[in-house]
């Protein structure tokens, strides 16, 4: 995607963002000027250059969604090294973020960009820090404090900004689904470059021995991530290996999935929420692994025996998941997604505001997915005649606003179909 293809208002934030950029540079270097003083680009400039520059280069992903890297660490300790020589902070975290974006051959409105949000963030955090000064311990404390929470709103808050253009979602909640689950993350790093600077203060070699528990920091994130999503990975084989005993379902999970995602964006829910309705929805038939091909694959209908043995897949799926600490809130959605506004779903008869918004959304988009594909015992429903099942079961079988929100989403869906075959067609006529 090239800057052009960008609608007008998020063109406009990122030209507002590249002039903060040049407006900090030009701030940054007023200050010097107005002081004075000489400026030397010595070795520590260089070495701040290469350990922010080599940081970048290697992020970590969470929830594959945002991106985070330790650079954080040398750029905060860049403030309070250079705090008397405020353009060289700005050359620092300028230089990084052009080095390492060329590398990863980033296009030149991403290049510009990044520069841009990497130096209005240390010019701000610098001000915020010089506004309280470092005349004496108390100052310093102060100004630490004060420079840690400015850097860590003017990381965040125009990223937020762009995303909600581009999202079409209200600020407040953007902010809150992009940043809460990575906030603890952002901070502990910020806090490392404190570390940073005073290791820094007593002797510049002894930032040495700093390199290895940075190094694992990083390292610490990335391996939790990978973990995160090579066992998310895992279930999705899982269910794939499920989906393949029955050639008429398959891809369903997948559907589900991606259908519950956009249901929980549209109704705002947080990002880490987000992400586990949809990895529930992946693998919310996980416990179909114990239930025999004759049940599962029978053609005509199912007795009440075998009926009550098909509905043991939620407690089966919960009781595989919930093993793992980390997938307890995916276990407690399967669990759940068989359940009825009006209590009599099943297994355990949850009603209302006791069922999880998740599984509400998960058990709507199961059964349109359900309904308008070909099973052994009968052909798809149109998908009209699906949404109209839903719509006069809202209150009774399927969650109002969650069934309301879905209803809405799938017409909308329709309209765009349409709209793009009109398209077409008149491109086809006038060719």
């Amino acid at each position: 995607m090239g800057f052009r293809d960008f609608n007008v208002s998020t063109r406009r934030v990122l030209i507002g963002i590249w002039v903060g950029g040049a407006v900090s540079v030009a701030g940054l270097v007023g200050v010097q000027v107005l002081g004075g003083d000489a400026v030397e680009l010595g070795l520590p400039v260089f070495a701040f250059i290469a350990f922010t520059t080599l940081a970048e280069l290697f992020p970590v992903t969470f929830e594959g969604r945002y991106e985070i890297t330790v650079s954080t660490v040398f750029l905060v300790a860049a403030i309070l090294v250079f705090r008397h020589e405020p353009e060289l902070i700005g050359l620092i975290a300028a230089v990084a973020a052009l080095g390492s974006n060329l590398i990863a051959r980033k296009p030149w409105y991403k290049v510009a960009t990044n520069i841009s949000l990497a130096v209005t963030t240390v010019a701000l955090a610098w001000v915020a820090f010089s506004l309280v000064g470092d005349h004496d311990l108390a100052h310093l404390a102060g100004g630490g404090a004060a420079m840690l929470i400015v850097y860590f709103l003017a990381d965040t808050f125009p990223m937020t900004l762009l995303l909600t253009v581009l999202e079409e979602r209200r600020f407040t909640v953007t902010y809150i689904n992009n940043y809460r689950g990575v906030v603890v993350e952002m901070m502990a790093m910020e806090f490392f470059g404190l570390l940073f600077w005073i290791i820094w203060s007593v002797s510049p070699w002894l930032t040495a021995l700093f390199a290895l528990p940075v190094v694992i920091l990083r390292q610490a994130y990335f391996q939790v991530e990978r973990l995160r999503s090579e066992s998310i990975t895992a279930l999705g084989a899982i269910a794939d290996l499920i989906e393949d005993r029955d050639t008429y379902t398959h891809n369903h999970t997948e559907s589900v999935s991606n259908y519950a995602r956009r249901v929980a964006e549209r109704l705002d829910m947080r990002a880490d929420d987000v992400e586990r309705v949809a990895v529930a929805g992946r693998v919310h038939d996980l416990g179909k692994i114990a239930i025999s091909d004759a049940i599962l694959l029978k053609p005509g209908k199912l007795t009440p025996e075998e009926m009550k043995k098909m509905q043991e897949h939620c407690s089966v799926g919960y009781e595989v998941l919930a093993r793992f600490s980390s997938l307890t809130p995916i276990a407690e959605l399967i669990l759940a997604h068989h359940e009825r506004y009006d209590g009599q779903g099943y297994p355990r008869g949850l009603r209302a505001n006791e069922l999880p918004k998740g599984a509400a959304i998960i058990a709507v988009a199961d059964a349109y997915d359900a309904m308008t594909t070909d099973r052994p015992y009968r052909e798809a429903m149109p998908a009209d005649r699906a949404l109209d099942i839903i719509r006069q079961g809202l209150g009774t079988q399927w969650h109002p606003v969650v069934g309301a929100t879905f209803i809405q989403m799938i017409l909308e869906d329709q309209a765009r179909l349409q709209s793009e075959k009109i398209v077409e067609i008149r491109h086809d006529v006038a060719s």
